[in-house]
């Protein structure tokens, strides 16, 4: 595997991790309402989708900036990790209208790390071997997996804990990773092929299903991981310790990232053909497990189906990944993938959104909306395969 990926992103995710744990009692801190919290990060997934947009067309237009790009992002991470190891200390000297500003810096400073390095393994490897990227970007999410399983871990140790020795050691962690990667970047970046963003006539309508099913795959993770997992549990086994529960989903997530990296890999009907039937297929398993988690009548078969749907969202994520490089072999990759993380964005505003909904005085209907919530993850994921099916086998 690609271990240099891989820590990047464990760093990364477990930063954030950091972050949203002690941001209450940071804002706290600087003087500002508890009532901002949520505002706050919906601005942060806000700033992450625009940037990875941004950042993902920029480098399909620009094959100078991309033979640059281990400077570049080496230079713009380790002022995201300045920034984050001064926050604890700069809650307490600056006022709020400076300190909120800080915030959205470090988002916007450590975005780099998002859609950057995919679109540099989706360039390594056009137009000649697109099944190339796999294995690599498999390296990528396990990091991400590995930093999910680890989070509600992180989360009981941290937890009223002076916030600046973990911000320190986070910040310096990634920024070790983000100089081992800039060494990978920098022994491959001749290897880019330098091909015109030119549209092809098959490129947008057959990513438009792609982005479509993306948007409801992520919609539903991000309510079943953030909303309807731990009640589940609860529901199944009360007083149980959800620190050794939550991060099953994730186990399952890590654990399937090598197998299917390989078989993407290998495909040898087509990378595009390939990435569609591990989406259907993978969509299909993890759909009926979310549903099947809304009736689950015992801890043992939740764990299995909480398991059963990590994996599902393993292939799910990998798959996309790799169709949407291979669409995207004309020179569009970076707006594809771009696109695809700035809708993975979106969906965490849209979860934010419907927990402050369903919060107490939240607005009316909100019991009857967390009432559907557990069917809805998974009707989600059969939409999306339904998106994907339609918009892409009426084409072939």
């Amino acid at each position: 595997m690609h271990w240099p990926l891989a820590i990047v992103q464990l760093f990364f995710t477990l930063g954030w991790t950091v972050y949203v744990i002690f941001l209450p009692g940071l804002l706290k801190r600087a003087g500002i309402e508890a009532s901002w919290l949520p505002w706050i990060l919906i601005a942060d997934q806000l700033i992450f989708a625009a940037a990875d947009l941004a950042m993902g067309i920029w480098l399909d237009r620009s094959l100078q900036l991309f033979r640059r790009l281990g400077n570049w992002l080496t230079a713009s991470v380790l002022v995201s990790c300045v920034v984050f190891a001064s926050l604890p200390l700069l809650a307490d000297y600056l006022p709020a209208w400076l300190f909120v500003p800080a915030l959205f810096v470090w988002v916007l400073a450590s975005s780099v790390l998002r859609v950057p390095p995919l679109v540099m393994l989706s360039k390594f490897a056009a137009p000649h071997e697109p099944n190339s990227m796999s294995l690599p970007v498999g390296s990528y999410l396990f990091g991400l997996g590995v930093a999910g399983a680890l989070a509600p871990y992180v989360t009981v140790v941290l937890k009223n804990r002076d916030p600046m020795l973990p911000f320190v050691i986070a910040s310096i962690a990634l920024a070790l990773a983000a100089v081992l990667l800039r060494a990978q970047l920098a022994s491959r970046a001749n290897e880019v092929v330098a091909v015109p963003p030119t549209p092809t006539a098959t490129t947008i309508p057959m990513a438009l299903p792609l982005l479509f099913a993306v948007a409801f795959f992520a919609f539903g993770i991000q309510i079943h991981g953030a909303v309807n997992s731990a009640k589940l549990f609860l529901r199944a086994a009360p007083g149980v310790g959800l620190e050794w529960l939550m991060p099953l989903f994730w186990a399952g997530f890590s654990v399937v990232m090598l197998p299917t990296s390989i078989w993407l890999a290998r495909a040898r009907d087509g990378a595009a053909a390939t990435a569609r039937l591990a989406i259907w297929l993978g969509g299909l398993v993890g759909g009926g497990a979310l549903l099947a988690t809304a009736l689950a009548p015992s801890l043992a078969l939740l764990v299995t189906l909480q398991i059963a749907a990590g994996a599902a969202w393993g292939v799910v994520f990998l798959a996309a990944l790799s169709l949407a490089a291979a669409l995207g072999k004309s020179g569009r990759e970076g707006g594809l993938i771009g696109a695809m993380l700035a809708l993975m964005a979106l969906a965490a505003v849209a979860r934010i959104a419907l927990v402050l909904l369903l919060a107490p005085g939240g607005g009316g209907g909100s019991t009857d909306i967390a009432a559907m919530l557990p069917w809805a993850t998974g009707a989600a994921w059969l939409l999306a395969v339904s998106v994907l099916w339609l918009g892409t086998e009426r084409r072939h």
